[in-house]
C-alpha cells in the first residue's frame, strides 16, 4: 500500500466520524429529443421555468440539452431523491418529447440545426449565449451535443481540521484545503484510466455524428460506428476536443498556478480565433479571440470549484476563497439506469475521490502533462483490451495488475467511509467494481455492445428503447399534486426573476463585457 496512504489511513480510521457532514450534488445532461429521435428544435419550455434564473433545471450548450441540477446534499440518497423529483416533474412537462439517455448524441441533422441555448435579453443572459455561439464557431456545434454526469464532492471542515492537526500543519484551514484539493485532483487525473473503464458507457456512436469527418472507427451495417474495446468515445479525441488547447499547460501543482494559467489563457489571443473575427458588421461572434473566452472552456476530467458570488468569475472565486469542492465530470450517461448514474457508482466515486485526496500526490512535471492524456486515450479507445499497458512514468504496467493493486487501496478507503456513515455500501460498491475487473463484460461498455447487437447493430434502435423505458420510469410515478405544484410555482418564480433581472437598468454590453474580464484574480498576474 502507497505509505501516505497508509499513514493517513491509521488515524482516519480512530476518527472516522469527521467525514460525516459530506456534501455531494450531481449535474445531469440529457437531449430533448422529438418522437422520430432527432435533436428537438422546440424552445425550452416555458414550464421547465427560466434556464437563467432556476436552480434545478437548466440547459448547457444546446436548447435542447436539459441540465438537471441537485443542491448539496447529506447523503447520497436525498441527492437521488431529488433527482427523481426533478425527472418526474420534467417528464411530465415534454409532451410527445423524450430524454436521449447515451452521452453519445441521438440523429443530428446539420450544425446549424443545433440550436444554442437561450437566456434572455439580460447581459449574463446574453452573455451565456454568446458563449455558446463561439464554441460553435471554434469546434463546430457537434461536439457539443455530448452529455454526461458531473459527480460535485465535498469534505466536511471537520475532516480537513482534523487531518490538519494530525499532520501539523500551520497553513490557514482554507489554504490547507487547497493543497489538499489539488492533490486529490491530480491523483485523480493520474488514475481517471480506472473510472474511464469502470464507467464508460459510450463505445459506439449513431454515424450522423462524424458526417465528414475521419474517425478510424469500425462500422456496422446499420451505419452504427463504434470500438471493439472502446470504454467511453465521449472522453476520445472523437468527443471533446480542442486543438488551441493541446499546446495549452495548466498547472494542478498549486492553486494560484491555476488561477494564473486560466487567467493567462483568457487574454491571450489566438490567431485562428482573432481571424474569426470577434464582431462581423457590428455582431458579436465569440467574446473575444484569445486561448479561451473563458475558464469552463478549458475541458478536464476534474474542476476544483467554488460558488462564486453574482457576476465573480470563477478563478476569482477560487483567488478569494480557495477551493470549495470538485467536479468530476469524466462519467458517462448510463443507458441501463434511469437517473445515468447508480446509487452504487456514487459511492465508488466517492471512495476513489478520498483515495486520490489521502494518497502520495508528487506534484506534475512536464513528463506528467504530455503522459497522463496517452493513457487517457488508450484506455478510451482499447480499455477492454486484456493487453492493454498503462505508463505509470516508470514502467509500461497491465491495466489490470495496476487496478488490481489500486483495488486493494480503495477496500480500505471504503471501510473508512463505511465507518463514518454505519452502513457497508461503499465495500459493496468497490466489491461491485472489482467484479467488472475480473469481467470485463460487465462493464458498461461492453453491456452497450451487448445490447446495441440485439438490435441488429443499430445505436439508435438500442438507445430509442431505453429513452422510452426511462420515460415509462418516471411518468408511471406522477408527482403528488402538492409537490407538482411546488414545481410549477418555483417555474412561475424563476421566469419573474428573469424578467426582473432584464427591467433592471444595466449598462450597455460592450462595458458590462469589459467590466466582466476587467479584474485579474489574485495571484493572477
Amino acid at each position: 500500500m502507497d505509505r501516505e496512504l497508509s499513514i493517513q489511513l491509521q488515524w482516519l480510521s480512530k476518527q472516522a466520524s469527521c467525514l460525516q457532514g459530506m456534501k455531494r450534488g450531481l449535474e445531469k445532461e440529457s437531449l430533448r429529443i422529438d418522437s422520430d429521435g432527432w435533436l428537438a428544435q422546440t424552445p425550452h419550455p416555458a414550464a421547465l421555468g427560466s434556464a437563467l434564473t432556476h436552480p434545478s433545471i437548466t440547459t448547457d450548450y444546446s436548447e435542447a440539452l436539459l441540465e438537471l441540477i441537485t443542491p448539496p446534499c447529506d447523503s447520497i440518497a436525498s441527492a437521488f431523491g431529488y433527482l427523481d423529483e426533478v425527472h418526474r416533474y420534467v417528464y411530465s412537462q415534454l409532451g410527445s418529447e423524450r430524454l436521449w439517455v447515451n452521452s453519445m448524441p441521438c440523429k443530428l441533422g446539420p450544425d446549424a440545426q443545433i440550436p444554442l441555448a437561450q437566456y434572455g435579453s439580460s447581459n449574463i443572459g446574453r452573455m451565456k449565449t454568446l458563449y455558446r455561439h463561439g464554441l460553435g464557431l471554434r469546434y463546430g456545434r457537434r461536439m457539443q451535443t455530448i452529455a454526461g454526469i458531473h459527480y460535485n464532492l465535498s469534505f466536511p471542515d471537520s475532516f480537513w481540521q482534523a487531518w490538519q492537526e494530525a499532520s501539523g500543519n500551520t497553513q490557514s484551514l482554507t489554504d490547507f484545503r487547497s493543497e489538499k484539493s489539488f492533490a486529490l485532483i491530480r491523483n485523480f487525473q493520474r488514475r481517471s484510466w480506472l473510472l474511464l473503464y469502470l464507467l464508460g458507457a459510450s463505445p459506439a456512436v449513431c454515424g450522423s455524428f462524424l458526417a465528414g469527418r475521419e474517425h478510424g472507427l469500425d462500422a456496422m451495417p446499420s451505419g452504427t460506428l463504434y470500438r471493439p474495446n472502446a470504454t467511453s468515445l465521449r472522453m476520445s479525441s472523437l468527443g471533446y476536443q480542442n486543438d488551441a488547447q493541446s499546446d495549452l499547460k495548466v498547472s494542478y501543482n498549486a492553486l494560484d498556478e491555476y488561477v494564473r494559467d486560466l487567467d493567462r489563457a483568457i487574454r491571450t489571443p489566438y490567431a485562428p480565433y482573432e481571424a474569426m473575427g470577434v464582431k462581423q458588421n457590428g455582431i458579436y461572434q465569440q467574446l473575444n479571440g484569445h486561448i479561451l473566452q473563458l475558464e469552463n472552456e478549458y475541458y478536464g476530467l476534474i474542476r476544483p470549484k467554488r460558488n462564486g458570488a453574482s457576476g465573480e468569475r470563477p478563478t476569482q472565486s477560487l483567488a478569494r476563497s480557495g477551493v470549495e469542492y470538485v467536479e468530476l465530470r469524466c462519467v458517462d450517461l448510463d443507458p441501463f439506469e434511469p437517473f445515468g448514474i447508480s446509487c452504487e457508482s456514487a459511492h465508488f466515486l466517492e471512495v476513489f475521490a478520498l483515495h486520490c485526496a489521502l494518497a502520495e500526490s508528487p506534484t506534475f512535471n512536464d513528463d506528467d502533462y504530455q503522459r497522463l492524456p496517452l493513457n487517457q486515450q488508450a484506455m478510451v479507445e482499447c480499455g477492454r483490451d486484456p493487453a492493454l499497458e498503462i505508463d505509470t512514468g516508470r514502467e509500461s504496467v497491465r491495466f489490470r495488475e495496476l487496478a488490481s493493486r489500486l483495488f486493494v487501496e480503495l477496500r480500505a478507503v471504503a471501510e473508512i467511509l463505511d465507518s463514518a456513515h454505519v452502513t457497508n455500501t461503499y465495500s459493496a460498491a468497490v466489491a461491485a467494481q472489482l467484479a467488472k475487473l475480473e469481467d470485463p463484460a460487465l462493464t458498461g461498455s461492453a453491456m452497450v455492445l451487448q445490447a446495441i447487437d440485439k438490435w441488429d447493430g443499430c445505436f439508435y434502435n438500442f438507445a430509442m428503447d431505453r429513452a422510452e423505458r426511462a420515460r415509462d420510469h418516471f411518468m408511471q410515478r406522477p408527482l403528488a399534486n402538492e409537490r407538482a405544484a411546488a414545481y410549477r410555482d418555483e417555474a412561475e418564480a424563476s421566469l419573474q426573476r428573469q424578467a426582473d433581472l432584464e427591467a433592471a437598468p444595466a449598462p450597455a454590453f460592450d462595458d458590462f463585457l469589459q467590466q466582466y474580464f476587467a479584474d485579474t484574480p489574485t495571484g493572477a498576474a
